[in-house]
């Protein structure tokens, strides 16, 4: 099996933004920037995405090649940040984001989700992806799920999801076809 892990492209936020749950709009012209992500997965993949508006968008876009279905699946949503959610970043209170980064493993920003949560429900995700009956699948999605499919696939620490950064439109690739999932590509 070949999964394709697709994040969304850039949302229409001003500056630096903390956007989980939010629900941003992409701004005029992302067709544009998505249109190459098109030549970079295949047409024939299964289609899993997230149910957020800039995954959605995208995950339709790639499905008018091949017609296939596009699968929401609710467990693929970004961390929910809580009271944070919206605000610039240089909004949030020093105090409350100094203690959320001292352990974003357990701790989650107020009236929102810790990682732990999160990683979770993606674990549920991939072991429903797993069992799909497709060779090859794309997932349209935002960083923090994506970046804990890569963990979960690759069995590194639990934790270490936090670390790996994945770029807007780009797309990475995991391969199982060694007997082992291993990665083939980053942020393409």
């Amino acid at each position: 099996m070949n999964v394709y892990l697709v994040r969304h492209t850039r949302p229409a936020l001003e500056g630096p933004r903390c956007y989980g749950r939010l629900d941003a709009d992409l701004p005029p012209g992302w067709k544009d920037e998505a249109l190459s992500l098109q030549t970079r997965v295949p047409a024939d993949a299964a289609l899993l995405t997230s149910p957020d508006k800039r995954c959605r968008q995208l995950a339709d876009l790639l499905a008018l090649r091949s017609g296939a279905p596009v699968v929401i699946d609710e467990r693929l949503q970004e961390l929910d940040f809580g009271a944070w959610e919206g605000l610039a970043w240089a909004q949030v209170p020093h105090a409350e984001s100094v203690h959320w980064a001292k352990d974003v493993w357990n701790r989650s920003p107020p009236g929102g989700e810790t990682y732990a949560a999160l990683y979770v429900r993606v674990s549920a995700a991939w072991q429903s992806l797993m069992l799909m009956d497709a060779d090859t699948v794309t997932v349209v999605g935002n960083a923090g799920p994506l970046r804990a499919l890569i963990t979960i696939a690759l069995e590194l620490p639990r934790d270490s999801f936090v670390r790996i950064h994945l770029d807007c439109a780009s797309v990475t690739q995991l391969s199982d076809a060694s007997g082992g999932w291993r990665l083939e590509f980053a942020n393409r």
